[in-house]
């Protein structure tokens, strides 16, 4: 090997010395050698390169040697590698580029039972033990370089492949020790166990898969048991069962037992082994006796009985225990009979509750009552109660009730009274009632009750008046009164009702002669109006002259409510304009309405302040400018006719004189009705006139008034319409001078007064309707036939009353009137039905129009 070395480095010497361009020489012959013979002469020697002529960086190819190459792109196949326990891996050969490496490292340590031919970098092998999941780096290098190649190699353990239960079934005992051996498995070996879903409460899971514990609840579960390790897992199914331990005994004390009907029974067993969740009994316990979950035997037992045998059954989910016992229910005797009300003190028509007895002991089967219960009342005989109504007056009375039974009775007593029903509520006619003096009046009380056996009223009644036996108010009243209020009883033996009433008696008369007393001619400033004294208890007080009649009421009084009212026919007069006497009347005018030493409110705007003075010289406190809207804290009120009152207002004032106040008020309507139409419902004062019965009339009159004497009985409306009936109904004729004076105060109202003033129309439309319309026959001039104005004079009121009826009131509201028979009379049987309508309509007017002709 070295003279290869020598030779092949002459000949790289030889190629470059000077002048040789060829082994041979430039081409210069040179001379025969016979290599043959001489072998080693130069020029017959072939230079051969081996392998021992590389260096070692340096790679032989068979031919020469070239420089060495370093490995590169290291690679096994894989960048990691799962194996097993016990099971020879599969054998990872490297790839690389360049030169074989000559050494082959790896780090960290492969795992045991694997490792790396450090010739050719396979790694093989079979693992040993289970290994974590880690990085290993191997390492391939040659003396040109070295390449690296990192690989992740995990070594599992052997999979469970199954796991085998010592029972599929596990049985155990609440309260009781209860264990299962671990399972046997095949493959790996389980490192972890796990119950789903969990086990029962009081068993837990050992790490090693056994089942241990002491279970505290009854029941039946499934469960999946399931071993696991790193390589695998496998389960198998399992049922727990827990059921209680069996009872051993129950034990009631005793095998005999007696109870008594209607008495609380409770019989509370004791019991040994498991716990009891169930209890029977049979037969079925008596009525009134039942069994509790608990075992225990309680009621009221409500039958007798026989000694009777009962099984009773305790069981659980682990077994059953019996026992027998013996029940005989007996009666009680009767004690302490009493009833929740042993005293009835009743009224006629008392209905009493049914009344429920008590007692103690045993139930009664039968009851007895001497002497019989009052009439009305009752026993029933199978529960004792007591009931009924009762109907019969009676004294106390005792009655002995008896209750008895097998065992014994006892007995109580009960005392029954019955009287009168109290009186019921006793009502009148109207709560505030006027009479007048010296005329017979009769007020019955409205009732409807028991009866009532004496009155009484409180205080006395107005002379002339008593209360009768049977609540009647009746006489004739004597005097004047002021409103009183009485109170009225009603007794019997039941107790007593009252009721109250307020009553005033009038005498108009006196009225007229207390407002008149020392009074003659009086000249009043400015021309009045007529005021007409339309209500029930109105008054004219004092009459002039009249513009186109000859007397007209020109001031007029009236009681209403419980309040009095005086009116003027003119504002000025209210505070006496003319002169001393006209003033002095004024001031006695006040004094009737209000009352001495009176609060006197002077209305707002009335023009009455001058008055002032006057007042409080007799005595009053005068109030200024009070309106309607604040009447409190005065006894009257001073105003005019023709005010400014709204609807509001109106019904102030007119509260304030019903509840007891007083008002004075003047004015006229002639000069209003100049520019104004309808003063029954337009002209101011007019719109209180249905209540306070003073109207005020558009006609007018003088102002000289004579006061000497007081008016005639029948100048008062109300008095001239009760003298018409009274002559045309009841036979009281009346003689041709009443006759007249009823219809002069009749003539100056009807003409005036609308017919929805009802209080004054009634009357006259009553009495009308009595005596019936009047008839006019029908003649020629050269007939005497007709009627004759001024023969009656109570036919000329009657005739008047009609032809304001007839000229006020809808067809409607009208009879016929007789001569409708006689003209036109019917038509003939051609004639259509609008033209008989026509002829109908006809009729009426005509007989209008003859009462109009009669009349003018």
């Amino acid at each position: 090997m070295r003279s290869a070395r020598t030779l092949s480095a002459s000949l790289v010497l030889l190629l470059l010395l000077p002048g040789c361009t060829t082994p041979l020489g430039d081409g210069q012959e040179t001379e025969g050698i016979d290599c043959e013979m001489e072998p080693t002469t130069e020029g017959c020697f072939e230079p051969v390169v081996t392998e021992d002529d590389c260096t070692p960086t340096q790679v032989f190819t068979g031919e020469s040697c070239r420089i060495m190459l370093r490995p590169e792109k290291l690679d096994f196949g894989t960048s990691e590698a799962t194996l097993q326990i016990g099971t020879e891996m599969q054998q990872l050969t490297p790839s690389f580029l360049g030169d074989a490496p000559r050494k082959w490292a790896v780090n960290p340590q492969l795992p045991d039972g694997i490792e790396i031919d450090l010739e050719s970098g396979v790694i093989s092998g079979t693992p040993n033990y289970e290994e974590p999941s880690r990085h290993y780096t191997i390492i391939a290098s040659n003396a040109a370089g070295i390449a690296s190649f990192r690989i992740q190699i995990t070594v599992l353990p052997i999979p469970v492949i199954s796991v085998q239960l010592q029972s599929p079934e596990m049985n155990c005992t609440i309260g009781e020790s209860c264990h299962m051996e671990t399972p046997s498995f095949s493959g790996g070996e389980p490192d972890q166990w796990v119950c789903e879903p969990p086990l029962p409460s009081g068993l837990t899971l050992g790490q090693d898969g056994s089942i241990s514990g002491i279970p505290d609840q009854v029941g039946s579960t499934n469960h999946t048991i399931t071993g696991s390790n790193n390589g695998g897992s496998a389960y198998a199914s399992l049922n727990i069962t827990t059921i209680h331990a069996s009872p051993d005994s129950i034990d009631y004390g005793g095998e005999s037992f007696t109870f008594s009907i209607g008495q609380p029974v409770s019989l509370a067993p004791s019991s040994s082994g498991g716990e009891i969740t169930a209890w029977s009994v049979n037969p079925d316990l008596l009525s009134g006796l039942s069994i509790s979950q608990s075992g225990v035997i309680s009621g009221i037992p409500s039958v007798l009985q026989p000694t009777t045998e009962y099984t009773i059954t305790a069981e659980n989910s682990g077994g059953s225990v019996s026992a027998s016992i013996l029940i005989e229910v007996i009666d009680l005797p009767i004690w302490d009979l009493e009833y929740t009300q042993q005293s009835f003190d009743l009224s006629v028509g008392d209905v009493i509750p049914t009344t429920s007895p008590s007692w103690g002991g045993g139930s009664p089967t039968s009851w007895h009552v001497s002497p019989p219960l009052p009439n009305g009342f009752q026993m029933d005989q199978g529960t004792g109660e007591i009931s009924g109504t009762a109907t019969d007056l009676q004294e106390w009375s005792t009655h002995t009730i008896w209750a008895n039974n097998t065992g014994g009775g006892d007995f109580t007593e009960v005392s029954f009274r019955v009287i009168d029903q109290p009186p019921n509520q006793i009502t009148w006619e109207s709560q505030e009632i006027a009479l007048p003096s010296n005329e017979s009046a009769v007020i019955n009380p409205y009732y409807s009750g028991p009866p009532i056996e004496s009155w009484e009223v409180s205080p006395a009644l107005p002379s002339g008046l008593q209360l009768s036996d049977d609540g009647t108010i009746e006489g004739v009243p004597d005097s004047r009164t002021d409103w009183s209020e009485y109170t009225i009883w009603g007794n019997n033996s039941g107790g007593s009702s009252s009721s109250s009433i307020w009553m005033a008696v009038h005498d108009l008369s006196a009225d007229q002669d207390d407002l008149l007393r020392g009074m003659g001619q009086t000249n009043w400033g400015g021309w009045p109006s007529p005021i007409l004294p339309i209500g029930e208890w109105a008054f004219p007080v004092a009459f002039s002259e009249g513009g186109y009649t000859s007397q007209i009421p020109v001031i007029s009084a009236s009681h209403v409510g419980k309040g009095k009212m005086l009116g003027y026919g003119h504002e000025s007069w209210v505070y006496g304009s003319g002169g001393v006497e006209e003033t002095a009347f004024s001031l006695g005018g006040v004094e009737w309405v209000c009352g001495k030493n009176a609060d006197v409110g002077l209305a707002y705007g009335a023009g009455f302040e001058g008055f002032q003075d006057e007042l409080e010289s007799e005595g009053h406190t005068v109030h200024l400018s009070v309106s309607p809207d604040n009447l409190s804290g005065i006894d009257c009120l001073l105003d005019e006719f023709w005010n400014g009152h709204d609807d509001e207002d109106n019904s102030a004032i007119v509260s304030f004189l019903q509840d007891g106040g007083g008002l004075v008020m003047g004015g006229h309507a002639w000069y209003w009705s100049y520019s104004n139409t309808d003063v029954s419902h337009n002209y101011p004062g007019n719109k209180i006139a249905k209540t306070t019965g003073l109207f005020v009339s558009n006609a007018w009159g003088y102002n000289e008034v004579d006061m000497t004497d007081p008016p005639h009985e029948l100048s008062r409306p109300r008095a001239a319409i009760e003298a018409i009936r009274a002559d045309r109904i009841d036979g009281e004729s009346l003689s041709i001078e009443d006759a007249t004076i009823a219809d002069s105060t009749l003539s100056i109202c009807t003409g005036v007064v609308s017919l929805d003033f009802h209080n004054f129309w009634s009357s006259l439309r009553e009495v009308v309707n009595q005596t019936g319309w009047t008839v006019i026959e029908y003649g020629t001039l050269w007939e005497d036939v007709g009627y004759n104005l001024g023969e009656d004079p109570v036919a000329d009121t009657l005739l008047r009353v009609e032809t304001a009826l007839t000229q006020g009131l809808p067809a409607s509201e009208l009879p016929s009137h007789p001569s409708h028979a006689e003209f036109p009379g019917s038509g003939p049987p051609w004639l259509s039905p609008h033209y008989q309508d026509g002829l109908d309509r006809r009729q009426s007017e005509r007989t209008t129009l003859q009462l109009r002709v009669l009349l003018c």
